[in-house]
């Protein structure tokens, strides 16, 4: 079976930054966890679908997972 290439990485959410726009999206940052001693922030919209498709929003201090996969034509 053919995988696509992936990588995983467990962080923590631990900002939630409300939009400068009204109507706008919240973002949420979040901080990577390595094993190394740095950390690592990355900043997202804070807008998810479930798997009904119904909207939904992380809180501060929620568990998450980041996937990384590149597109195939992006890779070697």
């Amino acid at each position: 079976m053919h995988r696509d290439p992936a990588s995983s990485l467990p962080g923590i959410v631990v900002k939630i930054i409300e939009p400068v726009i009204p109507g706008d999206a919240d973002k949420v940052q979040i901080s990577i966890q390595r094993g190394d001693d740095r950390s690592q922030k990355i900043r997202i919209a804070n807008t998810l679908l479930d798997a009904q498709g119904e909207a939904g929003a992380l809180k501060s201090g929620a568990a998450v997972r980041i996937v990384i996969r590149p597109k195939p034509k992006d890779t070697i």
